[in-house]
């Protein structure tokens, strides 16, 4: 699932390129990843412009420009946004090590024409994704659900710690908690834990200060490690500034179930966790 690092990567990569562009045309192929009537979404949304962009934890919303509605995106397990002019290319979103790079593509479910010849695509192998205009009102209820930003400068150590102390709960399902930490799923839940040494069968109220203080550093490393590398979008994929967006060659311990740990040598397991399946080192982890 696209987390905070490939989130931002894409959302500061739209700022730059549709902000202001004008929206001449919509083809939606797949109706039921759209939340609203297809006629009214793109009624709403053609002829209109986006004069900002915010990311909120996982969430993308477009502010449209002279109204007070967003186009809000929640990419979920498998979703991609791609821009496109000519032949340069900007990808965001889900990791996908087989650079599918010729759009549009059958993964591809919604497109967004610009008059500037530019196009946006939305694609999602999992068809899980979501794309919905919403009001202020509704912006302002997810907003208030979501949890602190883990790299806000109110992201402090004291708040880490304050948090994990209100709830009693397994260490892997608290990082997922998105009403507390927004932003961190399972590829950085997992690496942030393994960075920390810390198993995520422990529980939160059994760490103690030095092991809260290790995971704190870890979720920050990571995350800013991770947005400089560009996310986990593609694997050895270059954009349109030549910029590659490769932290997926970084993982230590996401994916490489079954592998020797880069640590002791031992196989690194998986087992289903908090929902999600969880990669860690049973002798490194503890």
């Amino acid at each position: 699932m696209p987390e905070l690092p490939e989130v931002e990567t894409i959302v500061k990569d739209l700022r730059k390129k549709i902000v202001s562009q004008k929206i001449i045309d919509i083809d939606i192929r797949l109706k039921k990843i759209v939340k609203n009537k297809p006629d009214v979404f793109c009624r709403i949304l053609i002829n209109k412009s986006f004069q900002k962009i915010i990311r909120r934890g996982k969430y993308i919303f477009f502010q449209i420009k002279q109204e007070k509605k967003y186009l809000m995106i929640h990419l979920r397990m498998t979703g991609q946004l791609i821009y496109q002019k000519g032949d340069k290319i900007i990808a965001g979103g889900h990791s996908d090590r087989k650079n599918i790079l010729e759009f549009p593509n059958k993964q591809t479910h919604i497109i967004f024409y610009f008059k500037n010849g530019s196009r946006l695509f939305y694609n999602d192998q999992r068809q899980f994704g979501i794309l919905k205009i919403i009001n202020q009102e509704e912006f302002n209820l997810i907003d208030r659900k979501q949890g602190i930003e883990p790299l806000a400068d109110n992201f402090s150590l004291q708040k880490f710690k304050e948090l994990i102390s209100r709830k009693k709960k397994n260490i892997k399902a608290f990082l997922l908690d998105q009403s507390l930490i927004a932003g961190i799923g399972n590829i950085y839940a997992d690496e942030s834990l393994f960075k920390a040494g810390i198993s995520p069968f422990r529980k939160t109220s059994d760490l103690n200060e030095k092991e809260k203080t290790a995971l704190y550093k870890a979720v920050r490393y990571l995350l800013k490690k991770a947005l400089k590398y560009r996310g986990t979008t593609f694997n050895d994929y270059r954009d349109a500034y030549g910029r590659q967006g490769n932290f997926l060659n970084k993982l230590k311990i996401y994916g490489r179930d079954g592998k020797k740990c880069f640590r002791c040598g031992k196989e690194i397991k998986k087992v289903k966790l908090a929902g999600r399946g969880t990669r860690y080192c049973s002798y490194c982890q503890k």
